[in-house]
């Protein structure tokens, strides 16, 4: 444990003072030097580094986030510092069982810009991975939850206190000015083979990450914030509209709009993710207290798709 903290210090370095890796050969080059020992691709010591650049980079973002800083300059940085990444190809069979992929850190920053964190805000985070969407929270303000035993064990290393339950049940003993999601996208296996489906009372879905979100939603108070980062839809703006109403999303998108205040859905490109390992296009929620949305809803929406930093400007313009 301490060789792999190590190497988190020495990528976390190496970001901060500007440094970069155009892959993750170079990356895994500097982990032998560190390691003394040879880093083979598609080995567990592979995906270890992996995870160790992967927290190194949060642990680089989360200076910038907190360094008061006016956001669009502090999204400039945190867009040069993911530029300087190199791709996150190498999973586990764990993450892959998962459906691990991390929150890019412009879009983790863009989500807590969002959702409003503040010091003085309680935040939950269902699904936190290596805690990129935590880049603005107080550790000791925040009920955080990872199911996978590496990344808790790094979340307890930067101050959180951890949970390792499953999501799709469990919740927080107390509710929380603020839940921030990215839970992990489509369908899993249960123990045979079959592919899970979750209750949600109302209706039943095997999308694990709606399953997820709305159970963490009732972790939000009554005026609380949320934003959510859930799988987006393929194709042209026809076709992604259509697809919002297909049955394993419309009643999913009705629930959500009928129970919670949702003020914006836009949509992202999946280019943007795909230094962490995938592709497909990504939809952000953000959400402003519970009740009914007076937005439409997305399969009747239109121009849903926009890109990251014309959304970020009109945020926060003068």
């Amino acid at each position: 444990m301490d060789r792999e903290y190590e190497l988190v210090s020495a990528f976390a370095d190496r970001f901060i003072q500007g440094g970069s890796f155009a892959t993750i050969v170079s990356a895994r080059e500097q982990a032998s030097k560190i390691l003394d020992t040879p880093v083979l691709p598609g080995t567990a010591l592979a995906k270890l580094v992996d995870e160790s650049v992967e927290r190194g980079l949060v642990r680089a973002a989360k200076i910038i986030a907190t360094a008061q800083l006016d956001p669009r300059q502090a999204y400039a940085r945190l867009v040069d510092l993911y530029q300087r990444q190199p791709t996150l190809g190498t999973r586990s069979s764990t993450s892959i069982a998962q459906q691990a992929y991390s929150t890019p850190v412009p879009i983790a920053y863009l989500a807590a810009m969002l959702a409003q964190i503040t010091p003085e805000k309680t935040v939950y985070e269902p699904t936190a991975g290596n805690g990129a969407l935590l880049l603005a929270a107080i550790p000791t303000l925040a009920s955080v939850n990872e199911l996978n035993r590496e990344r808790a064990a790094d979340l307890r290393q930067q101050g959180y206190t951890v949970t390792q339950e499953d999501a799709v049940t469990y919740l927080p003993a107390q509710q929380h000015d603020i839940v921030i999601a990215n839970p992990p996208f489509n369908s899993v296996m249960d123990e045979r083979g079959r592919v899970k489906l979750f209750n949600l009372g109302r209706y039943s879905t095997t999308q694990i990450d709606h399953a997820i979100a709305l159970n963490a939603l009732k972790a939000m108070k009554l005026e609380g914030r949320a934003v959510l980062i859930l799988r987006g839809k393929l194709g042209a703006e026809a076709e992604r509209s259509n697809r919002y109403n297909l049955r394993s999303s419309r009643a999913f998108y009705f629930t959500l709009y009928q129970e919670y205040n949702v003020i914006h859905h836009f949509s992202i490109w999946g280019n943007l993710y795909h230094r962490q390992g995938d592709g497909f296009p990504i939809d952000l929620i953000a959400i402003a207290g519970k009740g009914k949305s007076s937005l439409p809803l997305p399969a009747a929406a239109e121009g849903v798709t926009t890109r990251l930093q014309s959304r970020l400007n009109q945020y926060h313009s003068p």
